[in-house]
């Protein structure tokens, strides 16, 4: 499988997840938890995604409905992935904490209207 890195900030948390999972197409949601987080994310099946080492470090929140599990580290506090509310068959990842990963000015970013379901 040809795979990209991803790390929190101090490197305690590392992922990967399949390449070709990493589209063009990417979202920002503007849940009253997201706005606050302001990333950008990529929605990924859960067999895409793979928690190579850190789970120790991680720290959820779970709020609202508490289906949708956001991932921290709880030592640098940087939102790695979640479980998604809408399909928890799915995560999503911070795309900014992919190793060598920019967004293009090509690349699309959606906005997700996920406030009316808070």
């Amino acid at each position: 499988m040809n795979s990209v890195i991803g790390y929190c900030h101090c490197q305690k948390v590392k992922f990967k997840v399949k390449a070709d999972s990493l589209s063009k197409n990417f979202y920002k949601c503007d849940c009253s938890l997201c706005k606050k987080k302001s990333i950008t994310m990529k929605f990924l099946s859960k067999e895409d995604f793979n928690l190579v080492y850190g789970e120790d470090f991680l720290t959820s929140y779970k709020w609202n409905k508490k289906i949708a599990q956001h991932f921290f580290c709880k030592i640098c506090g940087v939102y790695t992935h979640h479980i998604r509310r809408r399909d928890p068959s799915q995560i999503s990842i911070n795309v900014e904490c992919i190793e060598d990963f920019s967004i293009s000015k090509d690349d699309v970013i959606e906005l997700v209207n996920g406030s009316a379901h808070d």
